[in-house]
């Protein structure tokens, strides 16, 4: 089992700079024997220590975060089928959660280990007169914003920009369609959405720098995160939105959208259209509609104050609420649980539900009141000021005009 690891992990270094010099790759296959020694004894803790020296020497020869982590991918997929080959039922699925928490221990700890790294070389570099700046860490994704992954028939998309905060703009949300896209093909049958280790924000949200400055709705059709939105609800198998830190404005429209959404405690969401004087639309509306109270969506929307995972959990925008370190194990179990059933009744199920959620009926003269409504909003001074002062990091000033 291990030489069969080894070599996958060999075969996916071909075509470009191999992984792990050579001098680490028996350190690599010391790691899997470990692994295969947590699964015997059904525990993650002995992972977490040889993680943290794999990471320390990949760190310093340069390796990226996702590439060392990706080695965990790799097992677990050869895992998987072994265990699919002798377990089945209620065993497979409990030997699964046990595998995804024993991999997602090791990727921790990788993770844990780069941020306290990099810290330090920050710090070292930091002129003694200029303050260190703040929310930086490792945990970004090869080719900037997006990276997919399968393990057993959970495919897993990870948000990695750190520059912009996962926010959605076109680029961003063209990536995510191709990793659904992907993972389409690859016949998964459940996906996990998630931010990259390490990063303390999930989604900062819509991409403001690409909103159109008035004279054009802003959340049109063919806006990128609009785009994504539907992709994420027509996808044909369940996706789960796995929160480890803030969720802003249309990400939070993204999270609903999800199928399920499971968070910890660094969890908090904000809808903040008010806040720039954008006139929300009448889809976006609706995606709320289907899964919160009427109260709850005026809240939300008029006061634009984030809520805390635990308020999350009581107002039903999450399914479930886990501590940070069972997020992944949690998360994976439940997607793996999911991708067990019959992927048939699931794709129907789902668009059935869309289309009852999605499609409301609305009169053509209400329709174009409504839109005559946003209009005046997207074409105001007001939208125009929230706009500026999110530029200028001030506090916009609202004249109703």
């Amino acid at each position: 089992m291990i030489d069969e690891a080894a070599a996958a992990l060999a075969h996916g270094d071909q075509g470009r700079q191999s992984l792990f010099p050579d001098g680490r790759r028996r350190e690599v296959r010391q790691l899997f024997r470990i692994v295969l020694r947590c699964v015997r004894a059904g525990r993650a803790k002995p992972v977490v220590r040889p993680s943290e020296q794999i990471a320390t020497h990949c760190y310093a020869a340069g390796i990226d975060l996702t590439e060392v982590q990706g080695s965990f991918t790799v097992l677990a997929e050869v895992l998987w089928r072994q265990l699919a080959d002798v377990l089945a039922g209620e065993q497979l699925l409990q030997a699964l959660g046990l595998l995804t928490a024993i991999t997602g221990a090791g990727k921790d700890a990788i993770a844990r280990t780069y941020v306290a790294l990099a810290a330090r070389d920050r710090d070292s570099e930091q002129p003694a007169d200029e303050p260190a700046a703040a929310g930086t860490g490792s945990g970004d994704c090869p080719g900037g914003a997006v990276q997919a992954d399968v393990v057993g028939r959970v495919g897993i998309i990870t948000l990695g920009d750190r520059d912009k905060r996962n926010a959605i703009g076109a680029e961003m949300a063209s990536r995510v369609i191709a990793a659904l896209e992907s993972l389409r093909a690859r016949q998964a049958r459940a996906v996990v959405l998630r931010a990259a280790p390490g990063m303390d924000v999930w989604s900062a949200g819509h991409d403001i720098g690409e909103l159109p400055a008035g004279k054009r709705d802003p959340l049109g059709y063919d806006d990128p995160l609009e785009e994504l939105i539907r992709a994420v609800r027509t996808f044909p198998a369940p996706v789960v939105a796995m929160v480890h830190g803030t969720v802003w404005g249309g990400a939070l429209d993204l999270v609903l959208s999800c199928d399920l959404a499971v968070a910890d405690e660094t969890a908090s969401f904000a809808i903040t259209p008010a806040n720039l004087g954008l006139p929300y639309n009448i889809t976006g509306l609706l995606h709320f509609q289907g899964r919160l109270p009427i109260n709850v969506i005026k809240e939300m929307f008029f006061t634009a104050a984030p809520i805390d995972a635990r308020k999350a959990r009581e107002w039903l925008l999450i399914n479930h609420l886990v501590p940070w370190d069972r997020l992944e194990s949690f998360t994976m179990e439940l997607a793996a649980t999911m991708a067990t059933k019959s992927p048939l009744a699931i794709a129907v199920i789902k668009e059935q539900l869309r289309v009852l959620s999605d499609y409301q009926p609305i009169a053509a003269q209400v329709h174009e009141r409504i839109q005559g409504l946003r209009r005046q909003a997207y074409d105001s001074r007001d939208y125009l000021e929230g706009l500026e002062a999110f530029a200028q990091k001030r506090q916009p000033i609202f004249r109703g005009t």
